[in-house]
């Protein structure tokens, strides 16, 4: 859980204590006792703690932090798995692998070539360099 979190849930929990504690005193005596400084700041903060808008209660950290939690399914897929026995022809299997590739050349799978290269060979032959140089050097 992180700190923040934890911080807004025992805010909400220190506010709802308060609270209680606050009708439980009202009720005891009867009269009105005069606000300490720090009933006063705690009276005033359990008001920040609500929300403005009509109906609004704020929600509790831990509630909100176990509905974001990630539940495991493995359980359930592995059930549906097993009891799932479909087979799918190759065919659809490597389209459906095609597909999801991705466009980038490290996705790709690369075909082995087996092709043997030819010799390499010049095109033109001595006769023909020795004329070039005798045009282009002049000699």
């Amino acid at each position: 859980m992180s700190a923040a979190l934890l911080r807004r849930g025992l805010e909400l929990l220190a506010a709802s204590e308060a609270s209680r504690a606050a009708r439980g005193q009202a009720k005891a005596s009867g009269a009105p006792m005069k606000r300490t400084r720090r009933a006063r700041a705690k009276a005033s903060q359990a008001l920040k703690l609500r929300n403005s808008a009509k109906g609004k209660v704020p929600k509790s950290a831990l509630a909100e932090y176990q509905k974001r939690q990630s539940r495991d399914h493995l359980k359930a897929n592995l059930k549906f798995m097993t009891s799932v026995r479909s087979t799918v022809p190759e065919s659809v299997t490597q389209q459906i692998l095609q597909q999801n590739q991705g466009r980038k050349a490290c996705d790709r799978i690369v075909a082995k070539t087996t092709k043997k290269k030819k010799a390499e060979g010049t095109v033109f032959t001595e006769e023909d360099f020795q004329k070039f140089q005798r045009e282009y050097f002049g000699s």
